[in-house]
This record gives C-alpha cells, sequence and structure tokens, in this order.
C-alpha cells in the first residue's frame, strides 16, 4: 500500500484549472457555480501541495473543503482516500471515498489510473479478488510494478494451479523488469511452499537466492523477513551461510527460529526461547507450532509445558488462507482473555469476545453494533443493540434465563496438537461457521424480558417480562428510580399505574383498550406508542390501543379523587370525588363534536338539599341550565371570566354584585381546584362557586335554601 501510495505523491505536479462547469440557462446560477469550483480547485491545489510535503492531514482538510463546494471533482476524493491511507485509517473507510472518485469519473490531474491501482489494492488485501482484477484489466490496462504485483497477490489468493501458474509467470515476467523490487521475491517465498516445488518455482526461488545480496542493497528495511524466507527455501551450506549472516547483522524474525534449528545453528531450548520474544507481543500461530513440531528433548517440553501454563502473549492466525491474519486471541495465565476477528481484513472489526479464564463472558458485533454477555456459555444471558439515532430504538436490551437462546461467533476448543504436546490442555478459539443472525421474533420467543431506552427523556428506560415471547409486564424508570408499571395482555397495555410526582406512591392509574370499531383517538404516551408500533410493527395485528381511562388517588385513601374517561369521537367523561366516598360529586361531559358545534355538561350538586346543577353548553358558551326540576337562567359577570347562575333577575352592575364577583374569583384562584365547591361572602350577598374544567360558575344563594348551619 505505501509503494502504491507513492505512486500519487509522484502525480502531483502543477495542473491547469478547468473552470468550465456544465451551464444551466440560469446566469446566476451559472456564476455561482462557476465561483464555487474555483475555490474547489484552488482547495485542490493546495492539497496536492501539502501532501507532496507529506502533511497529510492538512491535505485531507484542504481536500475536503473543496469537497464541500463542488464535490464533483474526482481529484479531492482521491486525495481525502490517498491522505487517508498515509495517516492509517483503515481500509473500510477508504475504499468507499475511491470507489466515488471513479465513480464520479470527473479528472482534473488525470489521477484516475492512481485510484484504480489504489482500489483494487485495497479490493485484493480484503478479498474481492474478482473485483480487484477487473479494475486493473478494464481498459486502459494499468501496467507498472505495482499494478503487477497487486496482480501476482490476486492470483495467488485464488489459489487454483491456473492461478498460481499465472503468479509464477508474472513474478518472472517482473524478476526481469524489475530487479530490485524486493516485493516480487518476498510475495513467492510467503505464498510458496519450500517442500513442494515444481520446476517453474524451483527455478524462481534459486533465481531470488542468487539475488539476495542485490535485494539487501534494494531494499535494507525489507532484508530481515526477505532473507529469513529466503533462507527457508535454501539448502545446505547456502542455508547456513544465510542465516548466520542474517544473525550476525543483529536482524530478527520469528521464522529464523525454526530455519535456525533445522540447519543445526541452535538447539531446541534456544529456538523455542527466541520464538517466545515474539510471542509475547504477537505471533502467527501455525508458525509456532510448526516449532513445536521440532521439540522432541523431554526437558525442553516441560520447559514448554510450564511456559504455555502461564501464556501472557498473543495468537494470530490467517482463517481463510489469503496471506493475511484477520483472528487475533490474546492470553492471560494460559487462557484466551479477548478475541479479535477481522473477517476480510479491513481494519474494521467483525465481532471481539472478552474471556474470564478462557470462557467468553461478552462480546460484540461491531457492524450491528450488537453487545452480548454468556452466563453460562454458549448460552446468552442478554444481548444488547445501541444506538445514536433516536428515531429508531435505542439501548435495546434483551435478557434470556437458562439455555433458552444458544449463540456463539466463536468456540473454544482444546488444542489437541499443543495439548498433547505439552502434555496439558491447551485451549484456543475456532470460528464457529453455523453462527447465523437472530430475528426478532426469536428473540422475543427466547428472551425472559428486554429493556429500552425512552425515546422520549434521557435517563429514562422501559424493562419488559416476557412469557412465551409475549409482553407480559412492564417496569418504568427514571435515572434508575422506578416511576410506572404496566401490565399487558396480548402484548397490549391493559393498565399503568404512575408516581407522576416522585413521592413513590403511584397516585395515577390508566386503563387502555383496543379501539375495535376505529372510532377512538389514541391517548397513549408517545414513548409507549413508539416502541410498540417497532418492536411489533402495528401493535395486536393492526388494533388500536388507546388510553380509555385515567384515574388519580392524590389523597392516598385508595380511593379515586380524579377520573377521566375516554369516549368514541373524541368525547370525554371528567369527575371529581371531592368527599372520598366512591361517588362522583362534580363531572364534566364532553360529547363528540357534530354539525352544531361541540356540546359540553358541567354538573354538580347544589347543597344542602343535594340538588344536581347541570350546565350545558354549546362551543365553549352556557346555553342552559337547571337546578333539581327548576331551570336557571346564566348570565356572563362583567369581567367576562364568569357565569352567574340564577332563579331570579340579578343586577349584574350593581357595587355590591361586583365586589363579590371579584371575591369569587380571587378564592377560585387562590383554591385553583377542578370541582371544589366554595361558599363566598361579600357585602352581605353570598355565592356558591366552582370551577370546571375552563369555565369558572356561580350561584346566588337564596337564604331559603340555606339550612341553620349554612346561615350562621
Amino acid at each position: 500500500m505505501k509503494r502504491i501510495l507513492s505512486a500519487f505523491l509522484l502525480s502531483v505536479s502543477f495542473f491547469a484549472f478547468a473552470l468550465d462547469p456544465i451551464k444551466s440557462g440560469d446566469a446566476l446560477k451559472d456564476s455561482a457555480d462557476l465561483a464555487n469550483r474555483r475555490t474547489a480547485l484552488r482547495c485542490l491545489s493546495n492539497a496536492t501541495n501539502y501532501a507532496s510535503e507529506k502533511n497529510y492531514e492538512a491535505a485531507m482538510s484542504q481536500a475536503q473543503l473543496g469537497i464541500a463546494y463542488d464535490d464533483s471533482i474526482s481529484d479531492l476524493w482521491y486525495v481525502v482516500a490517498a491522505s487517508s491511507s498515509a495517516v492509517g485509517k483503515t481500509k473500510a473507510e477508504i475504499l468507499p471515498v475511491l470507489e466515488k472518485s471513479l465513480r464520479i469519473n470527473n479528472w482534473v490531474n488525470y489521477n484516475r489510473d492512481n485510484a484504480r491501482l489504489m482500489a483494487a489494492d485495497i479490493l485484493c488485501e480484503t478479498g474481492n479478488l474478482a473485483r480487484a482484477l477487473d479494475l486493473l484489466d478494464s481498459k486502459p490496462m494499468l501496467y507498472s510494478s505495482d499494478a503487477e504485483f497487486v496482480r501476482v497477490k490476486i492470483y495467488y489468493r485464488i489459489g487454483d494451479a491456473e492461478s498460481v501458474s499465472k503468479a509464477r509467470n508474472k513474478i518472472d515476467g517482473a524478476r526481469r523488469i524489475f530487479p530490485s523490487d524486493t516485493r516480487f521475491p518476498l510475495v513467492f517465498f510467503k505464498f510458496e511452499n519450500p517442500d513442494a516445488l515444481d520446476a517453474t518455482a524451483k527455478r524462481l526461488a534459486d533465481g531470488f537466492i542468487g539475488q539476495i545480496s542485490q535485494y539487501q542493497e534494494a531494499s535494507p528495511d525489507k532484508n530481515a523477513e526477505l532473507e529469513v524466507y529466503a533462507a527457508s527455501f535454501a539448502e545446505g551450506e547456502k542455508k547456513v551461510r544465510m542465516l548466520k549472516s542474517f544473525a550476525a547483522r543483529g536482524l530478527e524474525h520469528p521464522l529464523y527460529a525454526q530455519e535456525a534449528l533445522k540447519a543445526g545453528l541452535i538447539d531446541q531450548q534456544h529456538a523455542f526461547e527466541y520464538l517466545c520474544n515474539f510471542a509475547e507481543k504477537e505471533i502467527d500461530v501455525q508458525m509456532f507450532k510448526n516449532l513445536l513440531s521440532k521439540m522432541e528433548d523431554e526437558k525442553v517440553v516441560e520447559y514448554i509445558s510450564k511456559y504455555m501454563e502461564s501464556f501472557g502473549g498473543s495468537f494470530s492466525e490467517d482463517t481463510d488462507g489469503d496471506g493475511n491474519a484477520n483472528l487475533l486471541v490474546k492470553y492471560t495465565r494460559g487462557r484466551p482473555q479477548e478475541i479479535f476477528y477481522d473477517r476480510n481484513q479491513d481494519g474494521k472489526l467483525e465481532w471481539t469476545v472478552d474471556c474470564d479464564f478462557g470462557v467468553p463472558v461478552a462480546g460484540k458485533l461491531e457492524e450491528k453494533n450488537m453487545y452480548f454477555e454468556w452466563a453460562q456459555f454458549p448460552f446468552l444471558s442478554s444481548l444488547a443493540f445501541s444506538s445514536s439515532d433516536k428515531k429508531t430504538l435505542a439501548g435495546e436490551k434483551f435478557t434470556f434465563s437458562g439455555e433458552s437462546l444458544k449463540w456463539t461467533p466463536v468456540l473454544i476448543e482444546r488444542d489437541d496438537f499443543i495439548s498433547i504436546k505439552t502434555g496439558k490442555d491447551f485451549f484456543y478459539p475456532a470460528l464457529n461457521n453455523n453462527i447465523s443472525g437472530i430475528s426478532n421474533s426469536e428473540l422475543l420467543d427466547a428472551a425472559s424480558g428486554f429493556e429500552i431506552d425512552s425515546l422520549k427523556m434521557e435517563g429514562e428506560k422501559i424493562c419488559f417480562i416476557l412469557l412465551g415471547g409475549n409482553v407480559t409486564q412492564a417496569m418504568y424508570y427514571r435515572d434508575n428510580v422506578l416511576y410506572a408499571q404496566a401490565q399487558f395482555e396480548g402484548n397490549i397495555p391493559v393498565l399503568r399505574v404512575v408516581d407522576f410526582d416522585n413521592d413513590g406512591v403511584f397516585e395515577t392509574t390508566e386503563f387502555y383498550d383496543l379501539d375495535e370499531k376505529g372510532d377512538m383517538n389514541v391517548h397513549s404516551l408517545s414513548d409507549e406508542r413508539e416502541i410498540m408500533q417497532n418492536l411489533y410493527g402495528v401493535p395486536s395485528s393492526g388494533a388500536e390501543f388507546y388510553l380509555r381511562m385515567v384515574q388519580i388517588d392524590t389523597d392516598r385513601d385508595t380511593v379515586p379523587d380524579f377520573t377521566e374517561e375516554y369516549l368514541p369521537g373524541g368525547g370525554k367523561i371528567t369527575s371529581w370525588d371531592t368527599d372520598s366516598n366512591g361517588k362522583w360529586n362534580v363531572r364534566h361531559v364532553v360529547y363528540a363534536k357534530d354539525s352544531e358545534g361541540q356540546k359540553e355538561d358541567s354538573m354538580f350538586y347544589l347543597l344542602p338539599k343535594n340538588y344536581l346543577v347541570t350546565i350545558s353548553s354549546l362551543n365553549g358558551v352556557p346555553v342552559k341550565v337547571s337546578c333539581g326540576v327548576e331551570d336557571y337562567s346564566v348570565s356572563l359577570a362583567q369581567s367576562g371570566s364568569l357565569y352567574w347562575l340564577s332563579k331570579n333577575d340579578v343586577d349584574l352592575e350593581s357595587r355590591k354584585m361586583i365586589l363579590l364577583e371579584n371575591k369569587v374569583l380571587d378564592a377560585l384562584d387562590k383554591a385553583d381546584v377542578q370541582g371544589l365547591t366554595q361558599i363566598v361572602e361579600e357585602s352581605g350577598l353570598r355565592a356558591i362557586c366552582i370551577r370546571i374544567a375552563e369555565s369558572n360558575f356561580a350561584i346566588l344563594i337564596d337564604e331559603s335554601d340555606l339550612g341553620s348551619d349554612e346561615k350562621n
């Protein structure tokens, strides 16, 4: 990748700006587009200058700024990709940017071939071999040392006899055309087997070994790896000389232990200790096993056995045979501690697993932001999804009991080779090739419960209890304090108790029902509604659930003080029980709106004779009042905030009535309680007043209607 990236740097040069954007026919728009393109091209010039100075962060910043002005210039996307590679971003991050530059195919500085080459190399490294080869061979076909090197890797990774033959032919040609390019002998030695060489491969190997001193001069930073791999293909005295030269110059590589032992330059003890220096950091597991197979000395084997019991290094493995390690296992006290899997080596992990003395206990599926835990491996104890998108479910977590759901991306197995060799059980992870995704229905069927962050408020979560895949109960928490509980039937809430004032008492009870006829307004809380929709689609196969009734007990005597019941067409009945006898004292009824308008009835009992007063309104204006068998007149008071109810005519403009009116309104505002009747006296006049819904009412008291207690 570094060599291919350097091709980008070499291509950086002064270029002529293409200042002719597509004309739309709109002069103002064309002028703006032209200005934006000029700015974008200046950013491209700055970016390429920064890249030539190896200031990649600045190059990337300038290219991204240019894209903000004009995203139709392929060069800008390419500079972002090349700079991203230089600063160590993952292939998963770089490839989409490169592909974007190729799709746009609008080049100013003729870097298209460099983008093709870079994309082909990433596709090769991540296992997309056919796409990589197509990019290289499509017209115009790319030909350079970089392009040929990528082709060699592609053919070796395809792996069939025909492709391997093509790889060897490419290497044979490159050996003559690019004699100083050390990548070709190195890739040859890495992919070929020294114990299974045909005539062509043997000729190539001998040729590269014969030129090893030339390669040392051409690429001193690579000679350690190249020389030790070349030595593994050499024989007899040549192998010995190469290995001695390797060690004498202070070079190190884990393969040296195996080859030096084979050549008789070191004994088994020293060979294993040499390899351990690398294993403490990271070593290929197959290379480790290859050396271990050569260990026959009993004392050395005993030493290895003790070493493996307390092993604290890391093993890497190439699980798909493409030449790149994609599995990494970190050990502590001789047992797996952490496992990382990057299936296609694109730098974006598929999953990670944490272990407790070799037993998996938790992990993460990176692509799905899925976290999982095992209490009894391989049976899940919990599985959670996280999301920063508040439009979707956030923090959804399922819990499982017993052995209800078996799922794991990795198995922990006894490694027979190491265990038999050392005489002690040694465990190593193996990919679970039978792993599959888990559907929502499978999760619900197996789960004993799940919890989810509220979509409505930060710090809120809801914990559901499941039975046979159906929700039976829900508990609502705010900052880990329980404030509501709900009962479900058929995945639909039927009852919920809520502590709205956070005093520890569930004073509010909500009753839910199904809107089977479709004539109810849905009054359910928005977060609850969204949760049900997201988890089950439309609740109960399409039936809407709604808030049928609310009851509130404010004085904790177990008798509701307030009740509100919802009716078809938007109607509702609101009732107040002011004496806690279980019967309403004040009621307000809103009927379904019809062609005449919105009709409402406000009702309360007039003491001491307990007459029922009914005030009928139309569109918010009282039109009829009855008290027992009598009809009352209704008049709007001077303030416009109070309705007077009376049997006889009353002079509302008199000073006494105005003073009484003010006293009534003041009393109602101070109490501010719905449905509470009060007696107010002013200037020798007395009135019973009440506030119902949005309206204030008062009845002038006729002394004959009062008993002796009220008169006094």
